[in-house]
Protein backbone atom coordinates (compact mmCIF):
# COMPACT_ATOMS: atom_id res chain seq x y z
CA UNK A 1 0.00 0.00 0.00
CA UNK A 2 2.96 2.15 0.67
CA UNK A 3 4.04 1.88 -2.71
CA UNK A 4 0.65 3.42 -4.23
CA UNK A 5 -0.13 7.08 -3.60
CA UNK A 6 -4.02 6.18 -4.89
CA UNK A 7 -4.86 3.13 -1.82
CA UNK A 8 -5.52 3.53 1.49
CA UNK A 9 -6.15 0.80 3.28
CA UNK A 10 -8.90 0.33 6.27
CA UNK A 11 -8.99 -2.15 8.69
CA UNK A 12 -11.38 -5.04 9.17
CA UNK A 13 -14.80 -5.24 7.68
CA UNK A 14 -17.51 -5.71 10.06
CA UNK A 15 -17.75 -9.23 9.35
CA UNK A 16 -14.36 -9.89 10.28
CA UNK A 17 -15.73 -9.23 14.05
CA UNK A 18 -13.75 -11.88 15.78
CA UNK A 19 -10.94 -9.96 18.12
CA UNK A 20 -8.52 -12.81 17.11
CA UNK A 21 -9.04 -11.37 13.37
CA UNK A 22 -8.91 -7.65 14.29
CA UNK A 23 -5.89 -8.49 16.39
CA UNK A 24 -4.00 -9.96 13.48
CA UNK A 25 -4.85 -7.96 10.93
CA UNK A 26 -4.41 -4.87 12.57
CA UNK A 27 -0.71 -5.94 14.25
CA UNK A 28 0.18 -7.36 10.71
CA UNK A 29 -0.43 -3.57 9.26
CA UNK A 30 1.06 -1.25 12.19
CA UNK A 31 4.26 -3.60 11.33
CA UNK A 32 4.75 -2.97 8.31
CA UNK A 33 2.99 0.36 7.58
CA UNK A 34 2.68 2.41 10.88
CA UNK A 35 -0.12 4.55 10.92
CA UNK A 36 -0.39 5.21 7.48
CA UNK A 37 -3.84 3.16 7.52
CA UNK A 38 -7.29 3.04 8.85
CA UNK A 39 -7.73 0.84 11.99
CA UNK A 40 -11.49 0.40 11.75
CA UNK A 41 -14.32 1.93 9.51
CA UNK A 42 -18.47 1.43 9.56
CA UNK A 43 -20.48 -0.18 7.17
CA UNK A 44 -22.81 -0.56 9.95
CA UNK A 45 -26.85 -0.48 8.24
CA UNK A 46 -28.12 -0.77 11.79
CA UNK A 47 -27.28 1.30 14.74
CA UNK A 48 -27.07 -1.51 17.39
CA UNK A 49 -24.27 -2.91 15.03
CA UNK A 50 -22.03 -0.20 14.90
CA UNK A 51 -22.53 0.57 19.07
CA UNK A 52 -21.16 -3.04 19.96
CA UNK A 53 -19.01 -3.13 17.20
CA UNK A 54 -17.29 -0.41 17.58
CA UNK A 55 -16.83 -0.42 21.33
CA UNK A 56 -15.25 -4.26 20.67
CA UNK A 57 -12.89 -3.17 17.64
CA UNK A 58 -11.65 -0.23 20.05
CA UNK A 59 -10.70 -2.30 22.61
CA UNK A 60 -8.99 -4.68 20.66
CA UNK A 61 -7.09 -2.23 18.61
CA UNK A 62 -5.99 -0.39 21.97
CA UNK A 63 -4.74 -3.56 22.99
CA UNK A 64 -2.28 -3.63 19.72
CA UNK A 65 -1.22 -0.55 20.64
CA UNK A 66 -0.18 -1.10 24.04
CA UNK A 67 1.97 -4.63 22.79
CA UNK A 68 3.68 -2.22 20.04
CA UNK A 69 4.50 0.42 22.92
CA UNK A 70 5.71 -2.15 24.98
CA UNK A 71 8.10 -3.33 22.64
CA UNK A 72 9.19 -0.11 21.76
CA UNK A 73 9.86 0.80 25.67
CA UNK A 74 11.61 -2.44 26.10
CA UNK A 75 14.24 -1.40 23.20
CA UNK A 76 14.78 1.82 24.93
CA UNK A 77 12.39 4.56 23.04
CA UNK A 78 9.75 5.81 25.61
CA UNK A 79 6.78 7.29 23.57
CA UNK A 80 5.71 10.60 24.23
CA UNK A 81 1.85 10.91 25.18
CA UNK A 82 1.78 13.60 22.53
CA UNK A 83 3.24 10.47 19.98
CA UNK A 84 0.24 8.04 21.66
CA UNK A 85 -2.14 10.55 20.67
CA UNK A 86 -1.38 11.36 17.19
CA UNK A 87 -0.74 7.68 16.30
CA UNK A 88 -4.04 7.02 17.76
CA UNK A 89 -5.18 9.99 16.00
CA UNK A 90 -3.90 8.92 12.61
CA UNK A 91 -5.50 5.37 12.91
CA UNK A 92 -8.97 6.61 13.71
CA UNK A 93 -9.35 8.86 10.63
CA UNK A 94 -6.18 11.13 10.73
CA UNK A 95 -4.34 9.04 7.96
CA UNK A 96 -7.25 8.84 5.83
CA UNK A 97 -7.63 13.03 6.38
CA UNK A 98 -4.06 13.23 5.15
CA UNK A 99 -4.50 10.66 2.07
CA UNK A 100 -7.54 12.57 1.14
CA UNK A 101 -5.25 16.03 1.29
CA UNK A 102 -2.09 14.84 -0.90
CA UNK A 103 -1.84 15.54 -4.79
CA UNK A 104 -1.88 12.03 -6.56
CA UNK A 105 -0.52 14.03 -9.74
CA UNK A 106 3.06 14.72 -8.04
CA UNK A 107 5.17 12.28 -6.60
Amino acid sequence: ASKFRNLHLYGCWWFCNNPSIIREITEMRVEMLGTAFTSQHSDARVLDQLLYKWAHSRSVIAGVLASEYTKLAVSGWEPTRREIRRDVGRLFGGSYEDFMAKSLLNG
